[in-house]
């Protein structure tokens, strides 16, 4: 097997784990992300700045948070995702919300089936870590942005000072799909790899729930995964070393539950 099978062997390994846990979680998945992302998309919608003639291209779309906060703002918008459960509940989410200007498509970000140059803005949330190749995929992203576009993208990151080995381990113990988790140094180094400037960023944090989080993902509290996430986790509460800062604490969904630290990079791109 040459070198080149082997890593086509990786990435189809990989959209199958994408496909398999938004699958089976796509429900749960999407009340989480319509709900409780709509902050995220519409701030992320804020420093892109659409217009009404624009046209926009939302990528890993999945249930349709960010599209949903941009499709007012432009002309016209698709949602792609490789995931045809996601693309389902995006499709019916757009029809509730009245949303006469969005269209949806499946295919993969790692080769995006429109030309060269077809969209004024791209947006791109949460999704990045789970891409087999992000400098291909933010590759693709440019391609199809016209001169003059933006690529507004947010997604989670290992905090400055956070050890990412430890960081990603405790992201893939949770999650089989998860491929890697950048710092914000790194998404700025793929960003400009790929032709693109970067005019606009912001760190954020927010505080969430274990509990909460392994719910998302479909594990309960008898789960090897939920108690193997857990157990490291809790590694770093004393020390943290992982950059999730976690401290125990009772939450609406656990008494005994783990609060730790989401941290989230936003920026624009331009072309």
């Amino acid at each position: 097997m040459t070198s080149e099978d082997s890593r086509s062997e990786s990435a189809e390994q990989q959209r199958a784990r994408v496909r398999e846990r938004f699958t089976r979680t796509a429900e749960a998945f999407a009340t989480f992300a319509l709900a409780k992302r709509s902050a995220h998309a519409e701030k992320l919608a804020g420093l892109a700045a659409p217009q009404p003639q624009e046209f926009a291209l939302d990528v890993a779309t999945g249930p349709g948070t960010f599209l949903r906060a941009l499709a007012p703002h432009v002309r016209r918008i698709a949602g792609v995702d490789f995931t045809p459960a996601l693309l389902a509940g995006a499709q019916r989410m757009a029809r509730e919300a009245g949303l006469t200007n969005a269209a949806f498509v499946r295919g993969d970000a790692h080769a995006l089936p429109f030309r060269d140059a077809s969209f004024d803005l791209l947006a791109c949330g949460f999704s990045l870590h789970h891409f087999s190749d992000a400098a291909a995929a933010i590759g693709e992203m440019a391609r199809v942005l016209r001169p003059g576009g933006r690529l507004a993208l947010v997604d989670i990151i290992v905090p400055a000072g956070a050890a990412s080995e430890i960081n990603n381990a405790i992201e893939r113990a949770r999650d089989a799909s998860h491929q890697t988790t950048f710092t914000a140094e790194e998404l700025q180094t793929l960003i400009a790899r790929a032709g693109l400037r970067v005019t606009r960023s912001e760190v954020t944090a927010v505080e969430r729930s274990y509990a909460d989080w392994m719910q998302i993902a479909g594990w309960h509290p008898g789960d090897e995964a939920y108690k193997a996430t857990r157990a490291l986790l809790e590694q770093n509460l004393e020390r943290d070393a992982s950059g999730f800062a976690p401290r125990r604490g009772a939450t609406e969904w656990a008494a005994d539950d783990l609060l730790w630290q989401q941290t989230s990079y936003f920026l624009v791109a331009a072309r």
